[in-house]
């Protein structure tokens, strides 16, 4: 059995992959040096300052993405979870120093593709590697579609604003946000009391139904 036929159907969800068979994504991860590594709760996986070498995709668990202020305080910028890719817009940006820092938000796997092999097509020049590349430029463009989104629901005035907006975004009515309390508002840029005295409203104004992370939009 091959060593990652476990995680085809995870690999499947990051987009990286279409129009690519298992076979092949076999050969890819061979010609990409790949990598699984298993990280604690608590465990950075990149450091602020970190040289960039590879790009990682999540099999289990959930990863954030962090960045640090010289006072102290932290802005969670995204949580990664099994299907994500995290690092290949600063890999492909050619940053000689990561930005941010990305940590485990709980015990967690993940994959590891040396950046230098992804971007070179391998001597074969196989048509499987060229399509990898165009899915990983479509998955940037997603991304930052979605950073375009972020940045226009943190810039809304009121609270209330930034939550409906934030939940609309999953584009459904039942949703399981990837956050605890902390760090939804950390997310959204707001205070955490505030946050809470404001779901609480919401939720007595019937627009929406939540148990922890667990939300539905009821209208």
């Amino acid at each position: 059995m091959n060593c990652y036929e476990n995680y085809f159907g995870i690999l499947k969800k990051t987009g990286l992959f279409t129009n690519i068979n298992n076979d092949d994504i076999s050969t890819l991860f061979n010609c990409m040096e790949a990598m699984t590594h298993n990280v604690r709760k608590g465990q950075f996986v990149i450091l602020e300052g970190d040289k960039l070498e590879y790009i990682g995709i999540v099999l289990s668990g959930q990863l954030n993405i962090i960045r640090e202020y010289y006072n102290g305080s932290r802005s969670l910028l995204a949580a990664v979870t099994p299907g994500g890719v995290f690092a290949e817009a600063l890999c492909c940006a050619g940053l000689s120093q990561s930005p941010v820092a990305v940590t485990a938000a709980e015990d967690s796997s993940f994959l590891k593709l040396r950046f230098s092999r992804v971007l070179n097509s391998c001597s074969k020049s196989c048509l499987y590697h060229k399509d990898f590349i165009k899915n990983l430029l479509s998955l940037i463009a997603e991304k930052n579609l979605s950073l375009q989104n972020k940045m226009e629901i943190i810039g809304l005035k009121s609270v209330r604003e930034k939550v409906m907006r934030y939940l609309e975004s999953f584009g459904s009515q039942n949703i399981t946000l990837p956050f605890n309390r902390e760090e939804m508002a950390d997310f959204l840029r707001v205070d955490r009391s505030a946050l809470s005295h404001e779901l609480i409203k919401m939720k007595n104004d019937n627009l929406i139904i939540y148990r922890k992370n667990k939300f539905t939009l009821t209208r």
